[in-house]
């Protein structure tokens, strides 16, 4: 077992340097000696348990040490991404009955329910167990990893790996590493190709060399560090490998041996190595995680890549391969056939999931499997590959990539390869469209990457349409890299949403723009992209609607919709016979000569899309100084708004308890700065919080509404180049007040902001927003999940039935987003429903929530609302979140949803009313919103009465503004938790349940 075989490498290389990561390292008697000394500790938690083991520590010295000594103690390895929530995490390990997490100081907090040990290295002994202590030596055919595929269904797949697969891989005369070779360890740990990089190393008696993530993902530094380190071997995904060559073609030469898979390997980016300088071997591999790692592999020869046809070669030992027909016979040379893997790298099962196991792991006895070791049966890849007469094969595309278009099957990969022949193209990614809309067709859309930024997409469509005029023609984006996924692939689905966005940023700014009625073509082009689903600003002249595969469905669609915006009767014959742009225009502006056309009047929604457009050309200065970091030496200097609101003035009272803040500025709408003060030390008084004294405080009479802030040119000027930082919490919040009367603070005040960020020196703007910006988009939409850095533009359709305040923040955020588009440091907050301190429970009287619990109180009874949530978070949290966020300047071009940080912490309206129930001094009960809105509007002293209208009005159907919020879509939390891993103590949220209680009093009548 990998034990055993450790151990004598151990025997051998105990001086050698086993992994190095930067300033540390290990040698092979100190990785031993440490993780033997962990493995006891391991063996003392667990008292016998044999369940898999959590490792929830990213690619580090530290979890290779984990791995080393959950094997020492019998176990099985279960790599973590500790990008993923704790409930995706929890339900994984759960799976697997696994009761122990390791983890380390930075994540311990995380998993609270699972047993956690934190690791550190360096507080392992390396004498303590001289002499003593050995590893629980297992064999080969037992598990040694649990490793977590999603597969096609996005569903994990918990994949029993065997440890023979592993030795069998490690160990075969293709040496993928020898002895005393530096390796780079670049790859995720939750990827499987890791363990190569891991046990490769370590059953070899080489050195690993941990690669900062910053740094694989970075051509220039990863070049230098192969040099620098001296590393002989390294392991890239295709799609990273493309991306460090396209721009560093020569990073590789001095290698001995680069290995590249999970892909189909680019043709023309092993041409530029080659050219450029190519290391001692290139090998091509392929392999399923199934099948422990690697099943084929193939030395690169420059002809091949000359050719345009390299294979994955042939099996490594003791690994049988079939390609078999859709009829289960055994595929012929140069026939194709999904590839079955047989033998020791096959693994088990998939844990917990028999039906996927069944589907997955066959026997086929017809194939006559000679292998004796492994499981027995044999692994189907959905692959499609065929084999030469010398037994290469030569991988074709997934079966789950072929897709159906209008009838006929599509081979995707087959187009992306054709894309990449023409030699226009570095990288060609193509997906299939499906609109949401009804009437709209499927279609295909090719991202492609340029190989200079000269080549049009007319030349790549020209080439393609030349080599492959029997494949169906897609259409061409071209984009300037390709997103990865976690695992280093090219990311499908990121590129689908990313199509999806420019779709709706495109649609909403043709929206804002108001079209004459007699400009026919641009009429037309409008109707034409939309159709098309085009995210284009114009149309070519030449642009025909056959050659762009318009359908029979988008033909009566498009035909429709000319025919009600210019009052003409168009025929499909028409349009068949007038296919390109240029024809249609004047044969509609003929048929239009018939009637004249009506123009409807501007609607709210417009000027939201109007006002959505301002700000648009303003753009960063270009002085070259650096962004100043608030927080750094010589800085310090804070600019606020809304200090005399709740959160702005917990937010002034934690910073200037900070030792790195020298003063804050807060504007302050007042008379003058005295005035301004008072306003600020009422506000303070109000929550029990205390400013009295506070020399760093600087009260600043102003309005951000106005040009300048309403200050004197001077005064601006002089504030503007001092501030270090701007957080921008202002804002008016009225619940019944129209749109029309929050746009100057909301909507102009953001504008101005982002001009005074930008004015004297540029700085870092915190703008704070709110979840409503999204408005009621669960229920009107059916989105069911709100990423954070999701913009609210593409729900516009929801906020029609939500508040003047909640349609202010949409355009404001609008605006926001197009300065981070254009370059500006902002950071976008979006807090949720804030209630009171978690340990004081001071609240704000006279917000929504403490107005509505206090009626609640008084009435008697509360309202029945299933399906709803109000993502209640306490202010110090809110606070304390947006100062650590705002303290790196990598976090800022984000949006962070200030939720609770856990999902499973946060409670919908039904239960926090139970909650209410249970601390209340008073008897409550639960009735039909309706009778609950009707008994407030008779109760005219209730401090909730003046949102009687907003809560009675109906707004969508019989639905309320506030009922119209059932189902809302769950607001995302991984930006948020990213950014607060270092800070355990802001990560957790206090439970809502205590924040109640501690509020009551606030609340009482």
């Amino acid at each position: 077992g990998l034990a055993r075989l450790l151990h004598q490498q151990v025997c051998e290389s105990g001086a050698v340097t086993a992994i190095e990561e930067g300033e540390h390292s290990l040698s092979y008697a100190d990785l031993h000696q440490k993780a033997l000394a962990l493995a006891l500790q391991i063996e003392a938690i667990t008292e016998g348990d044999t369940a898999p083991i959590g490792i929830l520590i990213p690619r580090a010295l530290n979890h290779v040490l984990c791995q080393v000594a959950v094997i020492y103690s019998g176990r099985a390895c279960v790599p973590l991404d500790d990008k993923l929530p704790d409930s995706h995490l929890a339900s994984m390990l759960e799976n697997l009955s696994s009761t122990l997490v390791l983890t380390d100081a930075t994540r311990q907090h995380r998993l609270p329910s699972f047993r956690r040990l934190s690791v550190d290295h360096t507080a392992l002994s390396t004498g303590a167990l001289q002499g003593g202590g050995q590893p629980i030596f297992r064999d080969g055919r037992n598990c040694s990893h649990v490793l977590h595929t999603s597969g096609t269904t996005g569903k994990p797949k918990a994949v029993e790996a065997m440890a023979e697969g592993l030795i069998n891989l490690c160990l075969d005369p293709a040496d993928l590493i020898r002895r005393g070779q530096r390796v780079g360890h670049g790859s995720s740990v939750i990827f499987d190709t890791s363990l190569v990089e891991i046990w490769g190393t370590l059953l070899r008696g080489a050195t690993m060399v941990v690669i900062p993530s910053e740094t694989v993902l970075d051509p220039v530094a990863l070049r230098a560090l192969i040099r620098t380190a001296e590393l002989n071997v390294m392991q890239l995904t295709t799609s990273l490998l493309t991306v460090t060559a396209f721009s560093c073609p020569d990073a590789f030469a001095t290698l001995d041996t680069l290995i590249t898979g999970g892909e189909a390997i680019n043709c023309k980016i092993i041409r530029s190595i080659f050219k450029a300088g190519a290391p001692g071997r290139i090998i091509n591999g392929y392999g399923p995680t199934e099948c422990s790692i690697y099943t084929l592999w193939h030395t690169v020869a420059e002809e091949e890549a000359l050719r345009g046809a390299i294979p994955v070669g042939k099996a490594f030992n003791n690994i049988e391969t079939f390609l078999v027909t859709e009829e289960g016979v055994r595929a012929q040379p140069g026939e194709v056939g999904e590839l079955l893997v047989g033998g020791p790298g096959v693994a088990r099962r998939y844990i917990g999931n028999p039906e996927k196991t069944a589907q997955a792991f066959v026997r086929m006895p017809q194939l006559k499997a000679r292998s004796t070791r492994g499981p027995g049966h044999l692994y189907r890849t959905g692959d499609l590959m065929r084999a030469d007469p010398n037994g290469d094969h030569f991988y074709l595309g997934r079966k789950d990539n072929q897709v159906k278009i209008r009838g006929q099957r599509v081979e995707l990969e087959a187009l992306e390869a054709n894309l990449l022949e023409t030699r226009l193209v570095s990288a060609a990614v193509v997906i299939k469209i499906t609109p949401e809309e009804v009437d709209k067709g499927q279609f295909l859309l090719a991202y492609c990457v340029p190989t200079s930024p000269d080549v049009p997409e007319g030349a790549i469509l020209r080439a393609y349409i030349d080599r492959s005029p029997h494949l169906m023609v897609p259409r061409i984006q071209l984009i300037a890299t390709l997103p990865l996924s976690a695992t280093g692939k090219a990311d499908r689905k990121a590129l689908e949403q990313q199509y999806y966005d420019t779709l709706q940023r495109s649609r909403a700014r043709a929206a804002n723009v108001v079209i004459d009625a007699d400009d026919v073509a641009a009429q037309l082009e409008r109707i034409w992209l939309d159709v098309f689903g085009l995210p284009d600003e114009r149309l070519a002249p030449t642009a025909d609607f056959v050659a762009l595969g318009g359908t029979s469905l988008m033909a009566a669609t498009m035909i429709t919709r000319l025919n009600k915006a210019l009052g003409v009767s168009v025929r499909a014959a028409m349009l068949y016979e007038n296919p390109t742009f240029e024809q249609l225009v004047p044969l509609l502006m003929r048929l239009q000569a018939e009637g004249d056309v009506d123009q409807s009047a501007r609607t709210e929604q417009e000027i939201w899309l109007q006002d959505s457009q301002l700000g648009q050309t303003l753009q960063p200065r270009a002085d070259g100084l650096p962004v100043p970091q608030w927080q750094s030496p010589g800085e310090g200097r804070i600019f606020l708004t809304g200090a005399t609101g709740f959160v702005g003035i917990h937010l002034l009272v934690s910073l200037i308890q900070r030792e790195e803040v020298q003063q804050v500025v807060c504007l302050v709408r007042a008379a003058d700065d005295r005035a301004a003060l008072l306003r600020l030390q009422k506000t303070a008084a109000k929550y029990g919080l205390n400013l009295e004294g506070q020399k760093k405080v600087v009260a600043l009479a102003g309005n951000f509404a106005l040009p300048r802030l309403g200050l004197a040119e001077a005064q601006y000027d002089h504030w503007a180049r001092w501030s270090s930082v701007i957080f921008h919490l202002g804002a008016k919040v009225s619940y019944v007040a129209p749109y029309t009367s929050h746009r100057a603070e909301n909507v102009i005040g953001t504008l101005e902001m982002l001009h005074f960020t930008n004015h004297g020196r540029l700085k870092a703007m915190h703008y704070s927003s709110t979840i409503a910006a999204y408005g009621p988009t669960g229920y009107v939409t059916g989105a069911k999940f709100l990423p954070e850095d999701e913009r609210p533009a593409s729900h516009l359709a929801a906020l029609h039935y939500d508040t003047g305040y909640a349609q202010s923040q949409y355009v404001a955020e609008a605006i926001v987003w197009s300065a981070i588009d254009n370059g500006f440091p902002v950071a976008v907050y979006r807090p949720g429903f804030v209630l009171g301190h978690s340990q004081s429970g001071i609240c704000n009287p006279d917000d929504f929530v403490s107005r509505v619990f206090n009626s609640c109180m008084s009435m008697g009874e509360f309202p029945l609302l299933p399906d709803q949530r109000k993502e209640f978070v306490p202010v110090d949290f809110v606070v304390e979140a947006m100062l650590h966020v705002s303290r790196s300047a990598g976090n800022l071009g984000h949006a962070y949803n200030l939720v609770q940080p856990d999902l499973v912490n946060a409670i919908d309206i039904d239960r926090s009313f139970e909650i209410l129930q249970q601390i209340s001094p008073h008897p409550l009960r639960g009735v039909p919103y309706v009778d609950w809105v009707n008994s407030l509007s008779l109760r005219l002293d209730d401090p909730l009465h003046p949102l009687t209208p907003m809560l009675k009005e109906t707004v969508l159907g019989d639905k309320t503004r506030w009922e119209v919020y059932e189902k809302m879509a769950e607001y995302g939390r991984d930006n948020i938790r990213r950014a607060l891993q270092d800070a355990p103590a802001v990560l957790h949220c206090e439970p809502i349940a205590v924040i109640f209680e501690r509020s009551l009093k606030s609340w009482m009548p």
